[in-house]
């Protein structure tokens, strides 16, 4: 079901629509929920989506033992733990240690540096870790290092990371966000993962957003249209060679594909997030994406809009909605 909001576009009015969807969600034997121990982060992306609020920006160890507790009291059995960058959190281990105890399994969401560590990814093993998704925005190193904000030392970092969790059998998923400064290498990006860790790996392909602490770096000042054809060559070459492919944040029409699929915001299949300054609530994410996204009238007559994200308020409040054209 649709709503219609009106929105002031390039000093206009266009007639927009958002998905109505319910604001609690049952937790079931299959849901997954997001789990942030806290914004820090020891990257310094400059187009960060943390939102920058000091209360989020590093939960005691305590607080985040408590919200272990209370998630396994909710009848949740899996976890994504993110952050910022989880694994800098000097409770890390701790928080682990309770989700074990809690009979909780779970992934990361990680900018992979710490796992270059000696016997890192080896631990994380052994404490239960399932799947990890590695941010890495390119193979080029000066790239890498801008849209990561580390020095030459921190992109090895990140190479030698996905190295250790691919040899500790880990399922990785490399995320990688789209910007001014590596759309244009998308295919060289596979070629060059590829031959480093071969065809296990999956690759996930992300439309930047701008509604974060980072949404003014003007290397994500981008239109669809600017990399439709890049992505779609991109997923073109992954299936041609049966590699897993991602996108995440594109409506359907934008890479012309009605069947692509898409992650939206949920890289790990999370149906839950929980409250990262209360850490007593949870919010359905399919609920989260509805109020961040919204889609053209003419969306709904699209044959793709059950699968589709539509496009972002703040893209649609900046840019209109004239990418969007419904498959018939």
């Amino acid at each position: 079901m649709l709503w219609a909001m009106t929105l002031p576009v390039h000093q206009s009015r266009t007639r927009l629509m958002r998905r109505r969807t319910p604001p609690s969600l049952p937790v079931t034997a299959r849901s997954i929920a997001l789990f942030r121990l806290g914004e820090a982060c020891n990257n310094h992306c400059p187009m960060c989506s943390n939102s920058g609020r000091p209360e989020a920006w590093l939960t005691p160890q305590e607080e985040l033992l408590r919200r272990v507790d209370w998630l396994a009291d909710q009848g949740l059995k899996r976890v994504v733990v993110t952050g910022g960058e989880p694994t800098s959190h000097p409770a890390f281990w701790a928080v682990i240690q309770r989700l074990n105890d809690r009979s909780m399994v779970w992934d990361i969401n990680s900018n992979g540096r710490t796992f270059a560590q000696v016997g890192f990814a080896d631990r994380a093993v052994e404490e239960g870790l399932q799947r990890a998704i590695i941010s890495m925005h390119s193979h080029i190193p000066a790239v890498s290092q801008e849209m990561s904000g580390v020095t030459a030392k921190g992109h090895s970092e990140i190479l030698a990371g996905i190295d250790a969790l691919v040899a500790a059998g880990v399922p990785v998923m490399l995320n990688l966000v789209l910007s001014t400064i590596n759309h244009a290498t998308l295919l060289d990006y596979l070629d060059w993962t590829v031959a480093r860790w071969g065809h296990d790996i999956e690759l996930k392909i992300c439309f930047p957003t701008t509604v974060g602490r980072g949404g003014a770096w003007p290397g994500i000042d981008l239109r669809y249209r600017d990399v439709a054809s890049g992505v779609q060559a991109f997923v073109a070459a992954c299936e041609a060679i049966n590699l897993t492919w991602h996108l995440e944040s594109f409506p359907l029409c934008a890479i012309d594909d009605p069947r692509a699929r898409n992650m939206s915001r949920s890289g790990f299949g999370e149906t839950h997030y929980l409250d990262d300054v209360s850490g007593d609530r949870l919010y359905p994410i399919t609920h989260i994406e509805a109020e961040l996204g919204c889609y053209a009238e003419t969306c709904r007559t699209c044959q793709a809009f059950d699968t589709c994200s539509g496009v972002s308020e703040a893209y649609a409040r900046r840019w209109g909605a004239d990418e969007l054209t419904p498959f018939r």
